[in-house]
């Protein structure tokens, strides 16, 4: 009986954390559903001074292609003074045809500051932003 209450302690612990999981990731996760394309932007982890930004970026549709489209063309981050910063990796890329996605790697942030991923040129929409405010200091 007491591994029975043992292993009921440990399922309920684990639904618990699991269900604070998505909450914590869904503040990550942006989505910009303009155009026939939706772009979600999700960062890996909350941004953080002196960390690489890394985002998984995905690329959904059912009109036209997106084979052509290049995440390291496609996607920069924009800092607060408004330039461009291009990624340094483009990592997993997989899909094609309708449905694309990729890891893009950024450097590490200099300064406190939001972060702002922008997308351009995707579905015939000229930019797309996505932005993230800085955590506290760890």
């Amino acid at each position: 009986m007491r591994s029975f209450a043992r292993v009921a302690v440990v399922i309920a612990m684990v639904a618990l954390w699991a269900a604070g999981r998505p909450e914590a990731q869904e503040g990550l996760m942006k989505q910009d559903r303009q155009g026939p394309v939706t772009v979600a932007v999700t960062l890996t982890a909350p941004p953080a001074v002196g960390a690489p930004v890394k985002v998984k970026v995905v690329f959904d549709t059912h009109s036209v292609g997106l084979d052509a489209i290049a995440f390291d063309q496609a996607v920069v981050l924009r800092t607060g003074a408004g330039a461009d910063v291009a990624p340094t990796a483009v990592e997993q890329a997989q899909g094609g045809g309708h449905h694309r996605s990729a890891l893009v790697v950024f450097p590490p942030l200099a300064q406190a500051e939001p972060v702002r991923i922008v997308v351009k040129n995707v579905g015939g929409v000229a930019e797309r932003s996505f932005v993230w405010e800085l955590g506290p200091a760890r």
